[in-house]
């Protein structure tokens, strides 16, 4: 009897030791399943988004927009440059407009400073970006009107990286010769959430001539003036531009000499 009691108690106790164990190891079983599933779904999310931020200059929506935005942007610059009678300071208000309109200014302008905006000073930086859009105005008023475009055809549109876009157009001047001009697009963070096809969530940081970038060669001028002059040589290279005193300058120094 007393060996039946013993045993009945050995019984119970591996029971109590083995069900303690054994819910535990079910408990951590669930706990880790449940995580793994929830690691898997965050994984496939986010996967999911990345995937569509990098396709999205591949949306046909989004390049039909893009094309529609250069498209509408040249014919109005057109319009508005090519008028007869207009002074240049009309031209130059008009297109101030237009790059307000289109154009990411600031990016552009950071991008022309290249490696000389980290060692440049706030107030230096703050005067640069003061001077850059009204600097873009006079240097590329004067280029546009020299090239006496009458028409811009948008041909394809090419992705480029995970959100740009080349917008490759034929542009025909008054003599009938045409020339490629690609325009780098880069559509707003918003543009895909909210609505493709309006104007406003578009920007453009680049334009490339027969293949030429417009930004790189800014850049490439820009970085030859402050090795010659530093960062101050160029703010008052940027200003005589603005102020039309730079080519006078140019001329009196080849009078004089």
């Amino acid at each position: 009897m007393e060996m039946q009691k013993q045993a009945n108690n050995s019984t119970q106790s591996s029971v109590l030791v083995w069900y303690p164990k054994y819910l535990t190891k079910r408990m951590l079983g669930v706990t880790l399943s449940t995580g793994v599933l929830l690691a898997a779904l965050l994984w496939n999310q986010t996967l999911w988004a990345a995937d569509k931020m990098a396709n999205i200059n591949e949306d046909p929506a989004i390049q039909r927009a893009a094309a529609a935005f250069i498209q509408q942007l040249a014919d109005k610059a057109l319009t508005n440059l090519n008028q007869k009678g207009s002074s240049l300071t009309d031209q130059e208000g008009r297109f101030r407009e237009i790059l307000a309109e289109g154009f990411d200014v600031n990016y552009i302008g950071r991008i022309s400073l290249g490696r000389h905006r980290k060692k440049a000073s706030s107030q230096h930086l703050q005067n640069y970006y003061s001077l850059f859009p009204e600097y873009l105005v006079k240097v590329y008023t004067s280029r546009l009107t020299k090239l006496n475009t009458r028409e811009v055809r948008v041909r394809q549109v090419l992705p480029n990286g995970k959100r740009d876009m080349y917008v490759r157009t034929k542009v025909i001047d008054a003599e009938k010769k045409s020339y490629d001009v690609d325009w780098r697009v880069r559509p707003d963070k918003t543009t895909v959430e909210t609505a493709v096809d309006e104007d406003q969530g578009y920007r453009i940081i680049d334009v490339k001539i027969e293949g030429i970038s417009m930004a790189r060669t800014q850049r490439d001028d820009f970085a030859a003036r402050i090795q010659e002059s530093g960062i101050i040589g160029l703010l008052d290279f940027m200003q005589a531009i603005i102020d039309n005193t730079a080519i006078g300058q140019e001329d009196t120094k080849e009078k004089t000499e």
